[in-house]
């Protein structure tokens, strides 16, 4: 983060104290050549579009084969410090039941990063500021059966966040421990919420020989910070995607608990169509995995008529452009 008109004052300086140093030793410098190191640190500066904002767009969006990430922005050495950005997010969604077609979602997401190595083009430092992100949505919505197995599933999304630097997190140990508030530590933070929705066609096929999950999806989530946000991240955002998600799972032939094994194969694609895909460095990203899946269904684990049926464990593969890739594994859950 940097106050504003950092950018003119560091100019001042540096013009103050090439100057001076013309005067004690006078190398023949041009004032053109000044003014050029002026402006190249004016460019590196200068922050993306979108700051913290832009993250937490990332954060809101619901991902239907959510994981964690870490991306590299840069290609500087580890002695300059790591320039490197961790995202992660995990969440569900389902539909109650045939009889009352009510879809709920829900989705926790966190960031970790160094803002001057993501919001700027300066190196990074040997001991980086590092700040945090989590945010969470919810989304309401409603199965509209357009054919035997063809949905249309309109959902309201809200979203809320919190980003503070570790510094400030640390400020507020403090405070919570002898009461004593250092507003320099616990005065920097944002606070986000946003209101917006989602369209998705799904396609369900389910069959004892195999099962297919499709699902294409459009979000639009609108951000917006408030309350006591530090003034260099005061704004808005719209986080928009478009995302193809598919599933594809069929018996292995093995049993467990009483019922089959399955394999599982599964893919996704989302585009980064909103003012988020400025500060992510990547505008698309696809991912590719596999794994086995165990029914649990028989043991009727659960509560309030919602009972855990199938267990998945996945290892995938992220492919992002900028050949920015990756990968992880994860456990999913059906109910």
């Amino acid at each position: 983060m940097r106050q504003p008109g950092l950018p003119a004052a560091l100019a001042v300086v540096v013009a103050l104290a090439c100057a001076g140093g013309a005067r004690a030793q006078p190398t023949g410098e041009r004032v053109e050549d000044v003014l050029d190191r002026i402006d190249a640190i004016r460019s590196g500066l200068r922050v993306r579009p979108g700051g913290v904002l832009g993250i937490m767009g990332y954060n809101v969006t619901p991902d239907g084969s959510s994981n964690a990430l870490q991306v590299n922005r840069t290609t500087t050495s580890a002695e300059e410090g790591s320039p490197t950005m961790t995202l992660s997010q995990f969440g569900f969604g389902f539909t109650w039941s045939e009889s009352f077609p009510l879809f709920t979602e829900a989705y926790i997401g966190t960031a970790r990063y160094d803002p001057r190595a993501v919001f700027t083009n300066l190196g990074t430092r040997r001991v980086p500021l590092r700040w945090n992100n989590i945010a969470g949505t919810i989304g309401i919505g409603y199965d509209i059966r357009l054919g035997e197995y063809l949905w249309l599933r309109p959902i309201v999304n809200m979203s809320a966040g919190y980003a503070a630097s570790d510094a400030s997190l640390f400020g507020a140990f403090v405070n919570y421990r002898t009461d004593r508030d250092i507003p320099a530590l616990t005065d920097q933070h944002v606070n986000v919420w946003g209101i917006g929705g989602s369209l998705m066609l799904a396609y369900y096929d389910y069959r004892p020989a195999r099962d297919i999950d499709v699902e294409l999806r459009y979000t639009q989530i609108h951000l917006r910070t408030f309350g006591d946000t530090v003034a260099a991240a005061r704004g808005s955002l719209t986080a928009q995607t478009v995302g193809l998600w598919t599933r594809y799972r069929w018996p292995t032939g093995w049993e467990a608990f009483g019922r089959p094994v399955r394999w599982v194969l599964d893919g996704s694609f989302t585009a980064y169509i909103g003012d988020q895909a400025d500060i992510m460095g990547f505008t698309w990203a696809t991912k590719i995995g596999g794994g086995i899946e165990i029914d649990v269904g028989r043991y009727e684990v659960g509560a309030v008529g919602i009972n855990l049926s199938r267990v998945r464990l996945v290892a995938r593969y992220f492919y992002g452009d900028n050949n920015i890739t990756g990968t992880s594994v994860g456990l999913g859950f059906s109910f």
